[in-house]
């Protein structure tokens, strides 16, 4: 897992559409802090430098941990809302939840494949991914940014598991260990009689289609002339 990313937060006073709009034109984004509770009463209102947030969630994800600062102390906090903007995709608002570093979560981590599959390499098969993210439960610091699932020995017509991922150390499996991530089919052949079960029939020339149109057959040559 990455380093918390420091983050300096300032109390956020005004709440209406207006000085929103004011804090994303300065570079800061409003936010929010929920309380231990997480509670609603309990939220405190920020705002917090765009870019930063913005960069840390398009690379490193939700699960990325901040150490938010504010005027009254610090905390060790997460991602567990983003909204953007559906046009533009402009960050809008982020709901951060406190952590606390020994009690375990469950989260959700991307599943990466790496490796070259000898039934793609050799055989010529095509490699399916299934499963793109699962669940896992661990401390808040162990979190993995992705798992990576190697595909080095996957032949034709066999599959991988989330039950066959390496996790790291102190990371628990939550998602069905019996769902397939990743398998290798043989590439599909379509058949003449399924080409024209589906309707597909080869366009004529523009020459002949203009022959058939004007009444006449295609002119064919003579055996002196070819």
């Amino acid at each position: 897992m990455a380093d918390n990313v420091e983050l300096q937060a300032e109390r956020r006073q005004g709440r209406g559409k207006n000085d929103s709009r004011r804090l994303r034109a300065s570079g800061m984004v409003p936010a929010v802090l929920y309380g231990e509770s997480n509670e609603p009463g309990e939220s405190v209102p920020i705002a917090v430098p765009t870019k930063t947030v913005d960069y840390t969630l398009n690379h490193f994800g939700d699960n990325a941990l901040y150490n938010l600062t504010t005027a009254n102390g610090s905390a060790t906090a997460r991602v567990v809302d983003a909204q953007r903007d559906p046009v533009s995709g402009q960050l809008m608002h982020v709901d951060f939840a406190p952590v606390n570093m020994r009690e375990r979560i469950e989260v959700t981590v991307p599943v990466a494949v790496v490796g070259e599959a000898p039934g793609v390499e050799q055989d010529g098969g095509v490699l399916q991914q299934v499963a793109y993210e699962l669940q896992v439960e661990s401390l808040p610091g162990d979190i993995p940014q992705e798992i990576e699932i190697d595909v080095s020995g996957l032949g034709m017509n066999e599959n991988l598991t989330l039950g066959d991922l390496t996790l790291p150390s102190g990371v628990t499996l939550i998602s069905d260990p019996e769902e397939v991530a990743v398998t290798i089919t043989a590439p599909t052949e379509i058949t003449e009689e399924e080409i024209e079960a589906a309707g597909i029939v080869e366009e004529e020339s523009e020459e002949a289609a203009a022959d058939v149109e004007a009444g006449e057959a295609p002119a064919e040559e003579s055996p002196e002339e070819g």
